[in-house]
């Protein structure tokens, strides 16, 4: 029954954002609600669900609100455009050659495996840019997220710890043998940003012939109504800021949430001295912040249904019955063939900690080794997980790029599971991933 409705729910959770016929918010809430009351759940039980599920939220949602403020009034300032300028006048003004950059960028920025702070480094200062050379910020998103995807198996990455926990096996020798595939995972996506990047550039031409006429200084950053010249000492004060606050982020000195909102305590004196003008920029920017926010704590009633009323357990547990007879050498292979749409169902703790479980012993009845089954699930699900409703980060992303999740889902899901099906085809052609 628990099962049964955990499946329904999702399912009709995802179609109905997809299909934008409820919003998330609605969704999120009133639909486990109305499940666990069918399931024969109290009201009393159902609200330390929720209770558990804000907890685990709350930092994230914190993270949220505070650093879409801080970054609203850094943009106001101009942080961003002196780069945004550099950037355009590098890529010759060509979405190719912006979509490529996009790759490299976050590859390197998420080597550190966190999510939420590759977000807040590349989101930021890339969408301005997309913006002005007319290039989709679905585009930017679907090709920031997917990078990250492919770069998360990194061993301190919180998946790769997840699965090592799981299956017993050290971390790094884990990551080892995922290094190729990651390797060719980031091949696939320039390939990707090669297809998007020309499809963009064919709508805006630009040959080369074409490309020594355009005033690239046309693409360059207007005048802000607040934005400080690079001669400004405060201009440079927001840059130490900004750094001080990303050093923060990288050596996990101080938690996430805490250094924006520190930041945003400091930026905002700083930028604006008057207490009228600081309150008009928030005002500006609270619509953003607040609308995110309000879709995460929604979301922290999902995940905390999911979790409390053990509907993640008993989804993990029924799909081995839909398992055909003598498969059980190959299931390994087939959870991670699946692995994109089963992470838009399974949080990350319930995909490594419940189902993982599951097929492991199954597998391994059948000889198949440890790694191989972790490798497995891990290819799958990562490349994927900027789509998945039930990662908390996803919404960072969202409210920094300001596109609609359906839409999110709807442009980078048929990529981000390719790229992870031609990863799991190199795994095991390799031998990384043993059948």
């Amino acid at each position: 029954m628990i099962t049964t409705l955990g499946f329904l729910m999702m399912l009709v959770i995802i179609g109905l954002i997809l299909l934008r016929r409820i919003s998330p918010v609605v969704a999120f809430t009133t639909l486990p609600v109305a499940a666990c009351l069918l399931a024969g759940f109290n009201p009393g039980q159902i609200g330390e669900f929720i209770k558990a599920g804000l907890i685990t939220v709350a930092p994230t949602a914190a993270l949220f609100l505070f650093a879409i403020l801080f970054f609203g009034i850094m943009r106001d300032r101009g942080l961003f455009d002196p780069l945004v300028n550099l950037l355009i006048r590098s890529t010759g003004g060509k979405p190719l050659a912006v979509a490529l950059v996009t790759v490299l960028v976050t590859s390197v920025v998420h080597l550190d495996g966190v999510g939420a702070a590759t977000f807040l480094l590349t989101i930021p200062a890339l969408l301005p840019l997309y913006k002005r050379l007319n290039m989709n910020p679905a585009m930017l998103l679907c090709l920031v997220g997917t990078t990250a995807g492919v770069i998360n198996m990194v061993p301190w990455g919180g998946t790769t710890a997840r699965a090592a926990a799981v299956s017993g096996l050290d971390a790094t020798e884990l990551w080892l043998g995922l290094l190729p595939v990651q390797l060719v995972g980031l091949v696939c996506m320039l390939l990707v940003a090669t297809v998007l990047g020309s499809r963009a550039q064919r709508r805006r031409p630009m040959s080369l012939g074409a490309a020594a006429s355009v005033d690239l200084d046309s693409l360059s950053t207007e005048g802000r109504q607040f934005g400080l010249s690079p001669r400004d000492l405060r201009y440079w004060l927001n840059v130490a800021l900004t750094g001080a606050i990303l050093a923060c982020l990288f050596t996990g000195i101080f938690p996430l949430y805490a250094c924006f909102m520190v930041g945003l305590g400091i930026a905002l004196p700083l930028n604006f001295p008057s207490l009228d003008a600081q309150a008009e920029r928030l005002k500006a920017h609270a619509s953003d912040a607040l609308q995110m926010v309000l879709v995460m704590m929604a979301a922290a009633v999902l995940l905390g249904v999911l979790s409390g009323a053990k509907m993640s357990d008993g989804m993990a547990l029924a799909l081995i019955d839909f398992l055909p007879g003598g498969s059980a050498q190959y299931l390994h292979v087939i959870v991670g063939f699946f692995g994109v749409p089963l992470g838009m169902i399974f949080s990350p703790d319930a995909y490594y900690f419940a189902l993982l479980p599951v097929i492991r012993d199954v597998a391994a009845a059948a000889g198949v080794p440890l790694e191989a089954v972790a490798r497995a699930m891990l290819i799958g699900e990562n490349t994927g997980f900027s789509i998945s409703p039930v990662v908390p980060s996803v919404y960072l992303a969202l409210a920094l790029s300001g596109v609609e999740l359906r839409k999110h889902m709807a442009y980078t899901f048929f990529w981000a599971w390719g790229v992870s099906l031609v990863m799991l085809a190199f795994a095991v052609a390799t031998g990384a991933v043993q059948v």
